[in-house]
């Protein structure tokens, strides 16, 4: 991506998650916990691809079906404030894309401490394991 290409994609990034958070009155959006984690534009700035992790309340990614059906029927509305928001030639079309990455982030991080060392009591054993065993 050009430097033109990456300023713009940071520009779509924010106008979105603004148009998000406070314009966008879908119920299903309206509870989701979005986060938008990456904007690619075309060179011909025709397309963006937008880069969304969808979390629930116990961090697991859960329902990206219906947010990402949401967001779809939302793309005409969004273009079109984006078009009244951005001095832009041509504002490219929005296509969403589910992102994984902090999910798996955190399903790698619970997994490492699972296996780290933590003074020899696992992190599953009960709280005062740990005394009960050194006064053996």
């Amino acid at each position: 991506m050009s430097r033109r290409t990456d300023k713009v994609g940071d520009q779509l990034q924010a106008e979105i998650a603004e148009l998000l958070h406070r314009h966008v009155k879908h119920p299903v959006l309206a509870e989701a916990m979005l986060s938008i984690t990456r904007v690619e534009v075309d060179n011909d700035f025709s397309r963006a691809r937008i880069s969304v992790s969808v979390m629930n309340d116990d961090g697991e990614d859960d329902g990206h079906e219906a947010v990402f059906e949401a967001l779809e029927r939302t793309e005409p509305f969004l273009h079109r404030e984006l078009v009244k928001r951005l001095r832009m030639r041509r504002v490219p079309r929005l296509n969403f894309i589910a992102d994984f990455s902090i999910v798996e982030g955190d399903r790698v991080r619970a997994l490492m401490r699972s296996i780290a060392p933590s003074d020899g009591v696992p992190d599953d054993a009960p709280d005062g394991a740990a005394e009960d065993g050194a006064d053996g």
